[in-house]
């Protein structure tokens, strides 16, 4: 399963913090990032894939 993220009022000063928590949050849930990019100044897309660990699903 694929799941895609938008993280909203990304700041130089916050930037690190907000895709952290977010990485962190989604970890615990199965997902394991696979892609970021940022859109505009103030946002970041996030896809994360959930799997098996070590496996090619």
């Amino acid at each position: 399963m694929v799941k895609t993220v938008l993280i909203e009022e990304i700041t130089a000063e916050n930037a690190a913090e907000k895709i952290n928590d977010k990485v962190i949050e989604m970890e615990r849930e199965g997902y394991q990032i696979k892609t970021m990019s940022f859109w505009g100044t103030d946002k970041a897309v996030l896809i994360f894939k959930k799997g098996l660990k070590g496996s090619l699903l």
